[in-house]
């Protein structure tokens, strides 16, 4: 198992995740619960997203799970995860290999997920949780290389810019 996670300036990817595989899903009153071949849970709302094939917030097969039988679902996510993604937006994606993905998007802004390592929340809408069991990597997304050092901070808002002036030092 791949014990880190990448952290770009936009996304998380939780690697640990990729190769588990959903064995039981338990259907909650509002939320579902899937139990995976590992030490992974994932817990959401019924708001959650299923997609064949794709990733088009508008793509017509697009649905909240409950567009589904229990038992449809269930064999639609049954396939190995080969990706996780956590986007610094609040939206998580949850992609198989048989070419179902999940996601909790801005498209359903009540929508909440948790994902736990045995009883420890490892993230959920607001980001990554403080966790030691698996470290987050930082990763530059031009290279793909570590980064080792802090990065740059961001260009403050209220920074006065000339853009109209012929000086490059304005």
């Amino acid at each position: 198992m791949i014990r880190e996670i990448k952290e770009y300036d936009d996304r998380w990817l939780l690697r640990p995740l990729r190769d588990s595989q959903v064995v039981h899903i338990e259907w909650g009153a509002d939320h579902f619960e899937l139990s995976l071949d590992s030490a992974f849970r994932i817990v959401a709302s019924y708001e959650t997203e299923l997609s064949p094939r794709s990733l088009a917030p508008d793509h017509p097969d697009r649905h909240v799970i409950t567009h589904w039988r229990p038992a449809e679902v269930e064999r639609n996510i049954s396939a190995p995860i080969v990706s996780a993604v956590l986007f610094k937006s609040g939206c998580l994606r949850v992609g198989f290999r048989n070419g179902w993905n999940m996601f909790v998007s801005y498209r359903q802004p009540d929508a909440a997920f948790g994902i736990f390592s045995g009883e420890t929340l490892m993230s959920d809408r607001s980001g990554m949780q403080d966790q030691v069991e698996y470290p987050v990597v930082q990763v530059d997304r031009w290279t793909g290389r570590r980064i080792t050092a802090p990065p740059w901070p961001p260009k403050p808002d209220n920074l006065a810019i000339n853009y109209d002036s012929d000086d490059i030092n304005d």
